[in-house]
């Protein structure tokens, strides 16, 4: 490689910086091909550690939306709750004590329809009891709403997405058919009921009197929850209140606009319902699991990251560590025509820094193909937020891909720093008699 002296003059650096630049980062990849094979493996490294640092974060954000999707819309939790204070802790016998009245209902439901925030209002009403199906007792488990009300909360989860698209056998639950009841498969398998069977609900009411009605099944359904896939029923709320012999709910969910409103409602709600009275609740407070699982899935990726980083850097730093051995003459020479010791380490600097930028590159591409690949061929499993197999993705974040973009190709550049630093501060006439 011939190098013009006077590109490295004294004279020419401050005149000529763009062409000089460009010079440094021609010099650098002609360097970088002359041992094309060491280039190439460094390369490599930097591509895989980029692209599974973002197919891990595709990955857990996927998780991430799963999980919220199946607290929020799955278990038709909403973004929002309101209780009486003391009732989710309550475990006495009297089913009654902290029900919201209908009055209070209503009261809260005007509320609410003065936010624009807030899509929807609805009551719930916890039940629990016995079901006798052809002699064949059973205990259950389950949740009262208008089932329209439900199936808007419901219909809003787009993660939690079954292969076939199906989250339940039978027909739908309406209000105009309140006795029709929505049970699990579990339960279904387990008791041998099916669509169109003929059950009885079986529950002491408010007042403490044992209390009987007839129901049919219209819907065999999973659940986002295998703890719940043999117990759990879901009743249209007009059943449910006729089982308990009360006008009440137990409390009152909101769906949301958007999710990233939720703490504003919470805090808007807040001002008008005393905490001494009412306790309103979060999504996220309502069930720890995706606190817990996120902290768990940060430290995991930070870890990963962490390892992956590590692993690249020494990669880079052991490539540009053996062309500062192979090239020390050259260094000496370049010395000698003048280029001073920063620019010793500005050049090889350069040079890593290229392997960094064509490995991200290369990364990106490789996570964005396997994204769209996974995409493509939509494969399913069984996470452990629900009792059934759903589509599962690789989801495309510009955020991630561009901060990791940017904090591997530092990494590689300063992985160049402490050898070439090395070499610049060796003796020219040292550097020029190198074997």
């Amino acid at each position: 490689m011939i190098l013009e002296p006077e590109r490295f003059s004294a004279n020419d650096i401050p005149s000529q910086p763009p062409f000089l630049i460009l010079t440094w980062f021609s010099l650098a990849l002609r360097n970088l091909l002359r041992n094309a094979r060491r280039s190439i493996t460094t390369i490599a490294a930097v591509a895989l550690g980029y692209a599974a640092i973002n197919i891990l974060a595709g990955f857990t954000a996927y998780m991430f939306a799963s999980i919220e999707d199946a607290h929020i819309y799955e278990q038709v939790n909403g973004q929002v709750q309101i209780w009486k204070a003391g009732a989710r802790d309550y475990a006495g016998p009297d089913p009654g004590k902290y029900l919201i009245s209908a009055d209070e209902f209503q009261s809260i439901k005007a509320v609410a329809k003065e936010d624009p925030r807030i899509l929807l209002s609805a009551g719930l009403l916890e039940v629990k009891g016995n079901l006798d199906y052809e002699g064949t007792p059973g205990f259950f488990i389950g949740q009262a709403m208008v089932p329209e009300e439900r199936d808007a909360i419901h219909n809003r989860s787009t993660a939690l997405r079954s292969a076939d698209g199906h989250t339940y056998e039978g027909k739908a639950l309406t209000q105009k058919e309140p006795y029709g009841i929505a049970i699990t498969t579990g339960m279904a398998e387990n008791m041998g009921m099916k669509v169109d069977a003929n059950v009885v609900l079986m529950a002491p009411s408010i007042s403490g009197q044992m209390n009987a009605v007839d129901a049919q099944v219209f819907q065999i359904a999973d659940v986002a929850s295998e703890a719940l896939n043999n117990r759990y029923l879901f009743m249209s709320l007009e059943l449910a209140q006729n089982l308990y012999d009360t006008q009440g709910v137990s409390c009152v969910r909101f769906l949301l606009q958007e999710n990233s409103e939720t703490d504003a409602v919470v805090a808007s709600l807040r001002e008008h319902f005393p905490e001494s009275e009412w306790e309103i609740i979060p999504w996220y407070d309502v069930s720890k699991l995706y606190l817990r699982t996120k902290r768990m899935f940060d430290i995991i990726f930070g870890l990963v990251f962490a390892i992956i980083a590590t692993i690249v850097t020494m990669s880079v730093l052991n490539t540009i560590g053996m062309a500062v051995v192979e090239r020390t003459k050259e260094i000496g020479t370049l010395r000698a025509l003048g280029l001073k010791q920063p620019g010793v380490v500005w050049l090889f600097g350069i040079e890593s820094a290229l392997l960094g930028i064509i490995g991200a590159v290369t990364g990106l591409l490789i996570t964005i193909s396997l994204a769209l690949f996974v995409g493509a061929i939509k494969p399913t499993w069984e996470p452990p937020v629900t009792a059934r197999e759903i589509v599962w993705e690789i989801r495309i974040l510009p955020d991630y891909l561009l901060v990791t973009f940017c904090l591997l190709v530092v990494f590689t550049a300063l992985a160049a720093i402490a050898p070439a630093r090395r070499a610049a501060k060796q003796g020219i006439v040292d550097s020029l008699g190198h074997v």
